[in-house]
Formats: C-alpha cells, sequence, structure tokens
C-alpha cells in the first residue's frame, strides 16, 4: 500500500471501547488514493419478515485515524483463530484489514479508515479499510520465520531443496491433534493444514541441493503451470498462521524448510504431508493474496464436486451465524463446529466464498439453493459491510443436537435447522430451551423428532478434520443423495399469512366471476372455496389441541397462533398436553370475494426460510374475512408425546379401562355453545355447555370378580346393581395409540328403568363435550362420585375434568370393527346376542326419544319482533340430514333499537338451502356465528337437530337449543361450492327453491281450501295464458345477476289430470317452468377439465336470444286467444315498437312455449289466490286488453322442482304402509 502521512490526531482504542457503540471513521478518507474502493451495496428493501430498516455506522464528525501495530497472537478472550490483532498503547482488540500484506506483521500503521464493532464480552472488533505504515524504512525484510513470527532482513536468501511453491488451495480449521514422541510419549499440539497446488516443470522438480529465489522469480521462473496438490502441515507454534493462511488462499506462497513426513490418519489410512519445522519460513516476494476473486461477481466454477469460488453481499444471518444468506438467493450452510470465519462476515458485506458444494434440495414449499461448507471451505471479506449489524461469532457449542446436525448431509441440515427454528416458535413458554434444543448429555425434542423423520440415507459417519481434509473425496462430503425429503414443519402464524395470499392470488385469476344465488327473487352471494392439500404444499402440523375462549370451537395450537380444525373421528380421549402430528390434512379457505377485492398479494414468500428463522410477523391486512380451517382425520395424526415424555393420559385410561364395572350411556343430544354477551369469551371459568343423554339398563363388567363385587355392594341409595341377565362379550380396548387390550366380560341387563339425565360440562372439561357425537355410546367408570351413581336423585350431573367417557361399538363375533369411526372400546357379541341386544336399545330409544308428533312444543325459539312479551312460535322438533347447498343472509343485520345493545345483541337472519332426498329444504336461522360449527357451509354434509318446524307455514327455523353436526366435508376442488360440476341436474332447481312442503292434494280438491294454506301438486304445463317479457332495469339487472330477462306477468294452465288450475309465477318461477333459468357457472382453473352440459349451453343461449329480442323490440307480449289446452298453435305474440316482430324470432319464442308444455312432471308449492290478488291481476290483464274468465282456480306458485317419481313412489308406499300398521 502507498505510504501517507497525515499530521491528524489520533484516538485510541480506549477511547473506542469506552463509547461501546459501532462508529465508523471511514467518512474522511484521505484524497489522492490511486484506487478508490467499491462501494459495497445498499441494504434490500425491508420485507414484513423483516420490517426495520437498517442503520447505516454513525459517521465521527472529524477524521481520527488509529495508530497501533498488527500481530498474529490470539489473546485468551477470542477463541477465533481467523482473527488478526491489533493493539495500541491502551487496548487489544480482533480486527480484519483490506489489502492484506504479509509485511504489515509486527510493524506499527496508520489506520486511516476504518469501522468498529462492539462485540460482547470480548470488547470490541476493529475493521480496516484504509492503512499506511507510520514510519518509512522499517519494512525491508522478505520472509518470516513460522514458528517464531520473526522477520527475516537477509537481502540475498539461499533457499534449501525441501519447497513448497504454488497456488494456496484451501486450509482446513484449526484443530487439535494427539502426536506421538520418542521419549515424552503422546501430547496434542494444534495445527491446521493447508493444500497447494505446485509446479512440475523441470526448475521446481530440480535435485539441486540449493537454488537461488532469482531462479524462481526471475526469467527462468515464468512458464510455471500449477497442477499436483500436495498438504503441509502448520503444527504447534506454526499454527498462529492460521489467520495470515487463510487470507491468502488463492493466491501464491512459497514456503521452505518444510520436513516430509508420513502422517497417520486413522483407520489403517496414512499420507505423506510437508510438516512445518523450526527453520519453515515464509518468503514475501512469493506469498501474495489472489487478486482474481474478489472482483469478479458470482464466478462459480465446479470441479471434482466442489464449487471454487463465489463472490456476493450478505443479505441476512440466521441460527446464530450457522445459516448466512447471499444475494437473497443462496444460504451458505456454516454448521460444522470447527470452522472458524472472521468476525466481519456481516449483514451488507461483500465476501468471497471459496470450496464449497452447491445443492438443489428441491423443496417442495420454497426454491433456495444451498452451498454447503466443508473443512476445506474459506471466506474472505472484500467490501466491509456500513452497517450496524453484528459480527460473527463463533459457536462452541458442542451439544448433542449440534453434533447430530453435523452428521447430516447438507439439505438435512438446512431443514433440521428448520425444525429448530419452527419448533422455538411453536413451544416458546410452552416448554423449556433444554427440552427443545436439548444439551451436551440430553436429546431434545428437535432431534428426536428430526431423527425420527429422516431416512438414514441421509447420515453420514464423521472422520475428523485431518481424514475429511486430506481423502475428502472418499469420506462422501457433499454427495448428493436422492431420497424423499420431509415435509417443513411450519408455525402456524406462516400457514395463515401463506394460505391468506394462495386465497387473495386465486380471486386476481378469477377475473371478478364470482358464484351467486337466486332465492326470494335476490340474488346473494356465494363464498369462494379454495382448498390446499397436505400432500401439494409439502407441510406437517404440530400443535396442541384445544378449545378456544373466544369461540368455543376446536382449534390446533402453537405459541404463534391457532387455526379451526374439524376433525371427524375425533377419539374421546384425546389430551390438550399432547402434541400431535398432523401429515394428511386439507386447508379450507372460504371467503366472498367481492369483499376482498381490495386486499393486495404479499411481496414476500412466508414459506421462505427465511421466514421461517426470523421471528416476523407479517402485517395484518385491515378488512379481511377469509375463514381458514384444517380439515383432518386422526388416523391420519400420531401423538408425538412419546418422544418428549411419556403419555400419561393415555397409560392412565388403559390402565383404567383393564378393570371395574362400567355404565352404558347414549348421547341424545348437544346443546350449542352459547355466548352471553357480544364480545364476551365463550369459554370462561364460569360457563357450561350441556349434552342430554340417557343413562341405559346396561352394566359392563370384566370377568375380574365384579360380579361378586355387585352381590356384595350395599349401598342402594346412589346406583341400584342388580341385574336379570347376563350376555357375554369381547372387551377390545384401544385407547392407546400403540397398546390394546383384549379382555372378557359380560353386558349385564339391569333392572332399573332408563332415565334422561343432563350432562353439564364447565370450562376445564369443554375438550370431552368436543369429542361426543349425538346418537353414541359411551362407557363411563361406575365408582362412588361417578356420573352414573351421583345421577339418582337429580336430573343434571356435572362432568369433571377426570371424568371419563369412553366411545363404544357393538359388533358380531364373526364381523371386524369399523374402522372409520374412532372408536374407544369395541364389544364384540354373538350373532344372537347382538340382536337382542339391538332389539332391547331399539325399544328404549322409542320410548325415550321419538316423542308423539304434536306433543312438543318449543317456549325457547327467538322471536323476531322488538317487542318483548310476543307470542314465541310452536311447532314440531324434528332432525334434517343433507348436503348444505348454500348459505346467504335473507335480510339485512338490524339491531334492536329500543333495547341496550350490551341485554341484546344484533340479529340477523340467514337462510340455509339443504339438499335432503333430492329436494331443497331452506332452513331459517338467527343464531350467532358461535352456534354454526367450525367448516359449516357450502359442500358439507350435516345433521341439523331439534329443527322447528313451525306450526303455520311449515317453516323450518332454528332455535337455541338445535346443533349441528358435520358429517363430513367434501374437500375435493372438483365438489366445491366454487367449482362443483354444473351438470348435477338434481340440484339445478334446488338453488333456487325450497323444501316442497305442505299437504299434497289434487287441484280439484284445492276449491275446498280457504284458509289460503300452502298445497303441493304434482302437475304438467299444458299451456301458457298470458307472458309478458321485459329487460330488467339496470339497478336490478345489477342486484339480479343471474336475471337480464323480467317476466312481471306470467300465467301457466297446469293439469294433473284431477283438473286444471292457473298457476301465476313471479320471475324466477317463470324462468324455471320454461327451461330457461340461467346458472351462473363458476370459475375454473386453467388447469381443470370442465365440459359444459349441453342443456346448460341451450339454457344459455335461450336467455342469450330472449335479451337480443327484447333489446330490439322492448317489451314482448305472448297472449293466448284460442284453447287453453293449446300451447302455442293460436299464440299471439306483439311488441311495443313499431316495427314487426321478425318470423324467426316469434318462431323460437313459441318453441320455447313448446317445450315448457313437454317437460316433465313439476312439484308446485302454492296457495289459492284471494279476492285482492285476483283483483291486481286483472287490472293488468285489462291494460293489454284481456279479461279474466278462465273457469279455473287460480294459485299462486311460490316454489318450483323437478318431480323425482321414484322419491315420490316411495314416500306414498311408507305412508300407506304407516296406515296399514
Amino acid at each position: 500500500m502507498e505510504e501517507e502521512e497525515t499530521s491528524l490526531n489520533p484516538i485510541s482504542l480506549s477511547d473506542l471501547l469506552h463509547r461501546s457503540r459501532p462508529v465508523t471513521g471511514a467518512t474522511f478518507l484521505p484524497t489522492g488514493h490511486p484506487t478508490p474502493r467499491p462501494k459495497p451495496p445498499p441494504p434490500a428493501t425491508p420485507s414484513p419478515s423483516n420490517p426495520q430498516t437498517p442503520k447505516i455506522l454513525k459517521p465521527f464528525t472529524h477524521p481520527s485515524p488509529l495508530i497501533g501495530t498488527l500481530t498474529l497472537t490470539t489473546p485468551p478472550s477470542c477463541s477465533n483463530s481467523s482473527c488478526l490483532h491489533f493493539s495500541d498503547h491502551s487496548a487489544t482488540v480482533c480486527c480484519d484489514i483490506l489489502d492484506f500484506n504479509l509485511r504489515i506483521i509486527g510493524q506499527t500503521i496508520r489506520v486511516l479508515a476504518w469501522n468498529f464493532i462492539p462485540v460482547k464480552p470480548h470488547g470490541g472488533y476493529l475493521e480496516i479499510i484504509r492503512w499506511c505504515f507510520d514510519e518509512i524504512g522499517t519494512t525491508k525484510f522478505n520472509a518470516f520465520y513460522l514458528n517464531s513470527v520473526l522477520p527475516t532482513y537477509e537481502e540475498s536468501i539461499i533457499i534449501p531443496r525441501c519447497l513448497v511453491y504454488g497456488i494456496l488451495e484451501s486450509v482446513s480449521p484449526v484443530t487439535n491433534v494427539p502426536c506421538t514422541a520418542n521419549k515424552t510419549g503422546t501430547k496434542n499440539l494444534n495445527g491446521f493444514l493447508a493444500e497447494v497446488t505446485v509446479c512440475e516443470c523441470e526448475l521446481c522438480s530440480s535435485r539441486d541441493r540449493v537454488m537461488s529465489l532469482d531462479d524462481l522469480i526471475g526469467k527462468h521462473g515464468k512458464d510455471h503451470v500449477f497442477m499436483k496438490s500436495k498438504i503441509l502441515y502448520f503444527c504447534g507454534s506454526a499454527s498462529v498462521w492460521y489467520s495470515v493462511m487463510s487470507r491468502l488462499v488463492g493466491g501464491t506462497v512459497l514456503i521452505s524448510g518444510m520436513k516430509k513426513k508420513m502422517v497417520f490418519l486413522g483407520e489403517g489410512k496414512s499420507l505423506m504431508m510437508y510438516v512445518s519445522t523450526e527453520k519453515a519460513i515464509i518468503h514475501i516476494p512469493m506469498s501474495v493474496t489472489c487478486k482474481n476473486g474478489g472482483n469478479g461477481r458470482n464466478d462459480t466454477v465446479r470441479e471434482k464436486g466442489m464449487c471454487s469460488v463465489y463472490t456476493g453481499s450478505v443479505t441476512a444471518m440466521y441460527m446464530q451465524g450457522m445459516v448466512v444468506e447471499l444475494d437473497q438467493k443462496v444460504l451458505l450452510l456454516l454448521t460444522d463446529n470447527q470452522l472458524s470465519m472472521p468476525h466481519s462476515l456481516r449483514i451488507g458485506a461483500i465476501v468471497t466464498v471459496r470450496n464449497f458444494h452447491i445443492e438443489d434440495p428441491k423443496f417442495s414449499w420454497t426454491k433456495v439453493t444451498i452451498f454447503g461448507s466443508c473443512y476445506k471451505t474459506s471466506i474472505r471479506v472484500n467490501v466491509f459491510s456500513p452497517i450496524e449489524s453484528g459480527c460473527y461469532q463463533v459457536l462452541q457449542s458442542r451439544s448433542l443436537l449440534r453434533k447430530f446436525i453435523e452428521s447430516l448431509q447438507f439439505s438435512a441440515r438446512l431443514w433440521v435447522l428448520l425444525v429448530v427454528s419452527s419448533f422455538r416458535k411453536k413451544f416458546a413458554g410452552v416448554l423449556s430451551e433444554t427440552e427443545i434444543l436439548g444439551s451436551k448429555h440430553m436429546e431434545g425434542l428437535v432431534q428426536k423428532y428430526s431423527s425420527s423423520s429422516l431416512p438414514l440415507s441421509v447420515f453420514r459417519f464423521r472422520h475428523g478434520v485431518l481424514s475429511e481434509y486430506c481423502l475428502h473425496d472418499l469420506c462422501g462430503c457433499g454427495k448428493e443423495i436422492d431420497y424423499s425429503y420431509p415435509k417443513l414443519v411450519v408455525p402456524i402464524s406462516n400457514l395463515i399469512s401463506k394460505c391468506e395470499d394462495m386465497y387473495i392470488k386465486s380471486l386476481y385469476e378469477m377475473n371478478r366471476q364470482y358464484s351467486s344465488i337466486v332465492c326470494g327473487g335476490k340474488s346473494h352471494d356465494q363464498p369462494f372455496r379454495k382448498i390446499l392439500k397436505s400432500d401439494d404444499m409439502n407441510i406437517v402440523f404440530l400443535g396442541n389441541l384445544r378449545v378456544s375462549e373466544h369461540s368455543g370451537k376446536l382449534q390446533l395450537n402453537d405459541a404463534t397462533g391457532s387455526v379451526d380444525v374439524v376433525i371427524p373421528d375425533l377419539p374421546s380421549v384425546w389430551s390438550v398436553k399432547d402434541i400431535y402430528e398432523i401429515n394428511e390434512f386439507d386447508v379450507v379457505m372460504e371467503g366472498f370475494p367481492r369483499n376482498l377485492e381490495h386486499l393486495e398479494l404479499l411481496n414476500n414468500d412466508p414459506f421462505a426460510c427465511g421466514n421461517i428463522f426470523n421471528h416476523f410477523h407479517f402485517p395484518r391486512r385491515k378488512n379481511i374475512n377469509i375463514n381458514i380451517y384444517i380439515h383432518c382425520y386422526m388416523k391420519d395424526a400420531k401423538s408425538r408425546n412419546h418422544i418428549l415424555r411419556p403419555s400419561v393420559d393415555m397409560e392412565e385410561n388403559l390402565t383404567e379401562l383393564e378393570s371395574g364395572l362400567f355404565h352404558l350411556l347414549l348421547l341424545v343430544h348437544k346443546f350449542p355453545v352459547q355466548q352471553k354477551f357480544p364480545g364476551d369469551y365463550v369459554v370462561s371459568n364460569n360457563s357450561s355447555v350441556y349434552a342430554e343423554a340417557i343413562i341405559l339398563p346396561w352394566n359392563l363388567a370384566h370377568h375380574n370378580n365384579e360380579i361378586d363385587l355387585i352381590d356384595s355392594y350395599v349401598d342402594k341409595n346412589r346406583c341400584d346393581l342388580s341385574c336379570h341377565r347376563e350376555i357375554p362379550c369381547t372387551i377390545d380396548c384401544r385407547v392407546h395409540c400403540e397398546k390394546s387390550t383384549i379382555n372378557s366380560g359380560n353386558l349385564l341387563n339391569c333392572t332399573t328403568a332408563a332415565k334422561k339425565v343432563l350432562l353439564e360440562f364447565k370450562s376445564d372439561s369443554f375438550s370431552k363435550f368436543e369429542s361426543l357425537r349425538i346418537g353414541g355410546y359411551y362407557l363411563t367408570k361406575h365408582h362412588y362420585n361417578g356420573l352414573v351413581c351421583t345421577a339418582k336423585g337429580s336430573d343434571k350431573v356435572s362432568v369433571g375434568s377426570k371424568s371419563h367417557l369412553w366411545n363404544v361399538s357393538f359388533s358380531a363375533d364373526e364381523a371386524g370393527p369399523t374402522i372409520a369411526q374412532s372408536v374407544d372400546i369395541y364389544l364384540h357379541l354373538s350373532p344372537d346376542h347382538l340382536s337382542f341386544f339391538e332389539v332391547k336399545l331399539r325399544e328404549l330409544k322409542q320410548d325415550l326419544i321419538i316423542q308423539p308428533i304434536n306433543s312438543i312444543k318449543v317456549t325457547s325459539a327467538p322471536t323476531q319482533s322488538g317487542a318483548f312479551g310476543v307470542n314465541l312460535p310452536t311447532g314440531n322438533l324434528l332432525s334434517v340430514q343433507g348436503r348444505v347447498m348454500a348459505v346467504h343472509r335473507s335480510d339485512q343485520i338490524r339491531p334492536f333499537t329500543r333495547a341496550h345493545p350490551r341485554i341484546v345483541p344484533r340479529v340477523s337472519s340467514v337462510c340455509i338451502h339443504v339438499l335432503v332426498d333430492r329436494n331443497i329444504v331452506k332452513i331459517s336461522s338467527s343464531l350467532s356465528e358461535h352456534s354454526y360449527p367450525t367448516g359449516f357451509g357450502p359442500g358439507v354434509k350435516a345433521n341439523f337437530h331439534r329443527v322447528l318446524l313451525t306450526a303455520g307455514g311449515g317453516v323450518f327455523k332454528l332455535t337455541p337449543a338445535s346443533f349441528i353436526e358435520i358429517d363430513s366435508i367434501i374437500i375435493d376442488d372438483d365438489q366445491c361450492s366454487n367449482e362443483r360440476d354444473i351438470t348435477s341436474v338434481t340440484s339445478v332447481v334446488g338453488t333456487t327453491t325450497s323444501l316442497l312442503t305442505g299437504p299434497a292434494v289434487l287441484i280439484s280438491e284445492m276449491t275446498h281450501f280457504s284458509d289460503r294454506k300452502k298445497m303441493r301438486l304434482h302437475c304438467k304445463v299444458v299451456s301458457v295464458y298470458i307472458l309478458v317479457m321485459e329487460k330488467t332495469s339496470e339497478f336490478l339487472q345489477s342486484s339480479k345477476v343471474n336475471s337480464c330477462v323480467n317476466f312481471p306477468l306470467a300465467g301457466f294452465i297446469m293439469d294433473d289430470g284431477s283438473s286444471s288450475c292457473c298457476c301465476w309465477a313471479d320471475t324466477e318461477t317463470a324462468m324455471t317452468l320454461l327451461g330457461s333459468h340461467k346458472w351462473s357457472p363458476h370459475k375454473r382453473t386453467k388447469r381443470s377439465s370442465y365440459k359444459p352440459d349441453k342443456k346448460l349451453e341451450a339454457c344459455g343461449y335461450s336467455m342469450s336470444r330472449m335479451s337480443d329480442i327484447l333489446n330490439q323490440n322492448g317489451r314482448v307480449v305472448i297472449k293466448n286467444h284460442g284453447s287453453v289446452f293449446d300451447s302455442c298453435l293460436d299464440a299471439a305474440v306483439s311488441v311495443d315498437s313499431d316495427g314487426a316482430l321478425k318470423e324467426s324470432d316469434e318462431q323460437f319464442l313459441k318453441a320455447l312455449i313448446l317445450q315448457a308444455c313437454c317437460s316433465n312432471t313439476w312439484n308446485v308449492v302454492g296457495s289459492v289466490l284471494d279476492s285482492e290478488a285476483l283483483k291486481q291481476i286483472e287490472e293488468q290483464l285489462q291494460r293489454l286488453d284481456m279479461m279474466m274468465k278462465l273457469p279455473f282456480v287460480n294459485i299462486w306458485a311460490s316454489e318450483v322442482s323437478h318431480l323425482d317419481t321414484l322419491n315420490e313412489g316411495r314416500k306414498i308406499l311408507q305412508q300407506l304402509l304407516k296406515s296399514e300398521c
């Protein structure tokens, strides 16, 4: 470096240490420097995972040089062997230097530009950017002794024969190895290895005893070709040169005085090396730093399984420096404990990495390139970072987890590090760091989980530094292995952000083609559903199950967040303490696209490695309403609790079931969780939920003298255990995932009668309530304070946290157990005994559950009025089972204006369309959102228990006592509401009509009904009496997207064989009867193989053709002036415009009428029109020059659907059979 002088006042190291803050002295650089330093790249734009903008080092207010000496000796306070050290009169600190020169060692220099970074507890770290010698004439030497670090001042050096001259390819870490001596025995020496590629030309291979240095560097030494590799061993005192040699990698070195020795590497392997001696010298003129590696960018060269060089910017550091991100696209793994990297390896620095292994792990959840470090890897900093980032710290931990990571292949190492980061986030505050990471003598949760998830092919035996460095290719370092990569353990917070982003991306692909449904003459948007399968994301869930305090719903939980979960086969023995691993699942996302158009995509992938490593929080989008939940089965999950601690709850369950007496219960009903006031916790310390059960007169006893116990039981006040019949059975207990027991026992038919009880579940036992299924059978242990024993004098019993309710199933001896459901206990009976038992249970159900049809009166149904004291609706309670087709609001949210908002919550009416036996049922509800189970919506098969069928009008309503139980959720994309096949004709009419309720009558009988109750007809269209068609106004068209044609007046002649009637209909019903109902096809992805139905294409054409006719002619009127039974022969078609209707358009309209008359039989629900309604129709007909002189009864059709002849026949047959009984 060019020498410069300055009269500036220097600053001491003690001043910098006293300030104890990052600072730079590189602002006031002297002018006249021949080569300006390249500027470091600007820091990366902050991402959502790292929202803070990096701080730039604060500069000094005036030029402040440092004067001191640079040495190689390592102080006890720093264990990093790659550090140089700078000392002045006040202190000593570790340092790094640009433009390194061997002549600087031991000399006094003036540091003109520098960065200072405080380091705890070592004081600080100095980065020397520009320097010069403090005194001229002190650098006239050209060699150093390796052992003593003393310079040699001879101007002419005669080099002994045993020299090494070539390119320094790599250096190994400093390691401590045992060396054998003759008399003193064995002693440990520090040392490191270096690989030098030498030349084998005539000059370098000369056998002369001595040669002149001028022969190597003069005209005879210009044609060297460095090809042959040799290993040098710097041992003992020469190991202090590691900090120098690591900076010379890639340059030429000349070292003399080495001695050849055969070094034993272990396992019968040895290698000839050049070992340092007391006379070993490193020569300055030939030992220079390579000038090629630091200037090029991304010049990666592969050779023999390794990459030689890569230059890039450090953009992030994770896991305490074990993962270094380069250029935001490469992850450099520095996981070997013995690697020594410079402290100046900081975020924002430009570095050159040499001798590394490159891998593409092909993770399905993200794309990343891995640079795997080995014992030949070295890093040199070319440009220091201007950012206030911490120094690289060498980890000295030798825990079992660290050794485990070092034994893996590189992509497996990265996966384990991701598991470490995820587990620390997931179980923060739940498990200690020692339980998660382990220690030097104990395996932690991460190691136990990883070792059970990784295949044996990714493990490799480590041979030590000497063997792996010298026999690098033979040790398998960097060898790529083809195996199935394990799934990513993702924190729930990352999952939610990822799902929201993918859902919004899907909305952009929809191009605003939204799904809607028409109900009651109004169009309602339907939610858009997107399904993400676990196999596509290749992720796994790990966490605890719990019941949410806010919603009362089952959730999968970790320390980062929670997500609702639907588990149809949830066992009764699940525990909130267990850690569950769920491998097979589906993430279901639902929302209304029209309300989410304002949302934007994230500019960062939540599943990227950096976002898994970082402690980040993605900014929550405002006004986002996307429902996200997990659908899975317990058969696809397993408890990971045993890898950390024994599953105590499972063991206790199995022990308790091995002996004793058990009572049999039938669960009749579950009452939904109620929220007292808006904003309150649903699950609080003083809240309860309830279930209704029947204590059956049956007990289960093991063959362990329990029957003798029954006879000797004295206290009859609580529980009468006497019985009059015994049925032998085999008891198969499967409450433990890894254990099962099979015992023999008896079913005892007790003399006591069955009894209904109300089960109360406090907040600490909500988990038991969650696993109960209506209609399921359960066993509970008999003891003095048990559920059954305490229920004799009370109709309500409390289920505590220590009470157990085991799900039980019955089967014949030769029949295997049903695996589709989660059952804790299987009772195997003989076929005869099973038939007898089923008959007895059926009789009990008829007596206790099925009530007379008109005897059930509901007094707790919600009022629809704002005033109190009104009569509540009454009717029959029944169960409805079917597939939910649509859910929408039937009115606006209306608060009670005269009530306090804290006392009476806002009421919103919801209409639920359910497909039952190929008919559509409409169920209205005014319940709060907490009353609906997770996953409820279009595409689910559900049971609606205790639905109120009102006495007047036949309307289905959900009451506060109603409970919805989901049987299954359609998780196939092709069957979801947003992508279900439009060719399913059974649901075509069903999407616009409700269940056809009311008595079935003949048209000839309708004149006898004057109370205007709804009646059900089975009839056909035989003619059209009047049709008035006009184009829908712009206002109505915007709110009624499925209709571009309006029918202000429509009358059809219907006949059922007994008589005829005139059926008047609204627009929606008219389009249905004409067969021209337009359907709103859902947007499909480009990959979906969608083939439209021919009928659907015809409907779309009809609507388009009618729209064109109305655009050209205005209003169109079709009148029937002939016989009412002539469908279209005498139909007159007129238009409002001056021009005449085209003949082709007239033929099309008549063909449309003919098509309606040729359609199948319809189910029509309607009522007889009263005089007021008839008067209004007559006024409209008079305006069209028509008179109301039909000899038929006039009805108003409120609901229409196709008649399923086969299903209707079955119903009639069932009614006939019941009437005969």
